[in-house]
């Protein structure tokens, strides 16, 4: 059952099941069956109240949550994230510490770090974070608790694809998910490649830079986008670009502000032309980004998850008109679809972790 949820060989499920049978960690239960041959297996992880964190540090709020083996999220906490580097990781050690001081029973074995902006080589730093403005920060350090809890750093969409990942095999028990794309859009546009079951991050140099989509090029001389580059893709179907789009790029009002993205959906659904025009925007330039993204990988499956989710209702129809005018359009079988509005944050960072604990026990 395992095989086919995902796709591939009995015998790999069996190569990787062996060695956490073997340590303990997984266990096999006999289970009943109605049908001929041999009696099936169950697999199930053994409660050993060891239990794994999350850290998602966001642009604009942060996650941080504990997690065990059997995938519940079991405590949470949240804050603005302040602009200052050192603050705003100041406060996530803290509440790593607090969780970790209220549990009494197991052990951390693997803190899992979500950044909106490129990692290095080996998942120990964050290289740099354009909306934040963050450089060249060493998590591995900002979160050492001794040598026995180890530090991965992953960027956001990539961890948000592994967490869509997850929700959908579990939720459908569709195994056609070893290749998609995952592109996240809140502040900004990040992409994350599953390609042949397995997270692609890119080779060599590169590793870590792999799908900093949002920072291609979609309209030449335009917008000034955070990270030094004009007509940016995030500058114009992020859900922050939503507010320039509405109010048109004039200069606030006295005491106005800029409009939150739900705020202009809620405006949206209460009938405001201006309002559901700045999404149909938004879906257009999506689509247009897309079809690119679809071209230059090769993938025709899309997923697109974040704060842009709920405003689905208006931006599927012209991002779907979109990509249909490319080449991508002339081809059947490429498919958008709404993912997870907000989950796949924290969710995505308890994923980042709790894979790269199973991976760790699998090949040592």
């Amino acid at each position: 059952e395992i095989a086919a949820r995902l796709g591939v060989d009995k015998s790999t499920v069996t190569d990787y099941v062996k060695p956490l049978t073997k340590k303990g960690i997984v266990i096999e239960e006999p289970i009943e069956s109605t049908g001929q041959g041999r009696r099936p297996v169950g697999l199930t992880y053994r409660e050993t109240g060891d239990y794994f964190i999350g850290v998602n540090l966001g642009v604009r709020t942060s996650q941080i949550g504990m997690t065990t083996l059997t995938g519940e999220v079991v405590e949470e906490v949240d804050f603005v994230t302040p602009p200052d580097s050192r603050t705003a990781l100041s406060m996530a050690r803290e509440a790593v510490q607090k969780i970790m001081s209220d549990r009494k029973e197991g052990r951390c074995r693997v803190i899992g770090v979500c950044v909106p902006g490129v990692t290095d080589a080996e998942r120990r730093k964050l290289v740099y974070a354009p909306n934040l403005k963050w450089h060249d920060l060493d998590m591995s350090k900002e979160f050492d608790f001794g040598p026995d809890v180890h530090v991965v750093v992953e960027n956001d969409a990539t961890a948000a694809a592994m967490y869509e990942a997850r929700v959908k095999i579990k939720d459908t028990g569709d195994g056609l998910l070893s290749n998609f794309i995952l592109v996240r859009s809140g502040t900004g546009i990040g992409v994350g490649l599953v390609i042949g079951s397995e997270v692609y991050r890119g080779t060599g140099v590169s590793r870590g830079l792999a799908g900093e989509f949002g920072h291609m090029t979609i309209i030449a001389g335009g917008k000034t986008c955070v990270c030094g580059n004009r007509g940016c893709w995030e500058k114009y179907a992020s859900a922050a670009s939503a507010a320039s789009l509405y109010l048109g790029d004039r200069p606030l009002r006295p005491n106005e502000t800029l409009p939150r993205f739900i705020e202009i959906v809620s405006k949206a659904e209460n009938g405001e032309i201006r309002a559901q025009r700045t999404l149909e925007k938004i879906g257009d330039y999506l689509g247009i980004g897309i079809a690119n993204v679809i071209m230059g990988v090769g993938i025709p499956r899309v997923i697109i998850s974040g704060r842009l989710v709920h405003g689905w209702s208006y931006i599927e129809k012209p991002l779907r008109e979109a990509i249909s005018r490319s080449i991508v359009g002339r081809i059947d079988g490429w498919s958008v679809e709404a993912g997870e509005p907000e989950g796949a944050a924290l969710g995505g960072a308890l994923e980042v972790a709790v894979e790269e604990f199973l991976a760790r026990e699998v090949l040592s």
